[in-house]
């Protein structure tokens, strides 16, 4: 599963507690999906504090967040943010990541990826960055499958 630990290695700036390792059981951009343990990506370009606040309640326990927009001051001390320049490229680097962990270590229990359900449409302007993560998608769910 991708971890706490294992975002706190890809990403140099990051806020709230290290202290404690956990895996994510979902990787979300969708803050109206329930999630246990979910780790929500911020790729919305509007209302991202009202978007962050809704995928806190609905269950994610840290977030990945643009560089160039606040930290709302409604977040928990101890709930990590992964600062990143763009959430999308990141969101990349994060599948291939996880990927590469998969195929090195192999697996026991797989992060659920829950990914565009409500943002392709908005997102035209991105479509080499959509492709390569629908790339990836693929190839985890082909992996998944594989166990099953």
């Amino acid at each position: 599963m991708l971890s706490n630990q294992d975002m706190w290695t890809l990403f140099e700036e990051a806020y709230g507690f290290n202290h404690q390792n956990f895996d994510f059981e979902e990787v979300t951009t969708d803050p109206t999906i329930v999630t246990k343990r979910g780790l929500y990506i911020s790729i919305q370009q509007e209302k991202r504090d009202k978007f962050l606040k809704q995928a806190l309640y609905n269950g994610a326990v840290a977030a990945v967040w643009p560089k160039d927009e606040k930290l709302p001051l409604f977040l928990p001390n101890h709930f990590p943010v992964f600062v990143v320049t763009d959430p999308l490229p990141a969101l990349n680097q994060i599948l291939e990541f996880y990927l590469k962990k998969i195929e090195e270590n192999g697996y026991d229990t797989m992060t659920k990826f829950k990914l565009f359900t409500n943002e392709l449409k908005s997102m035209k302007q991105n479509d080499q960055a959509v492709n390569e993560i629908t790339m990836h998608l693929r190839k985890l769910a082909m992996l998944e499958k594989g166990r099953g």
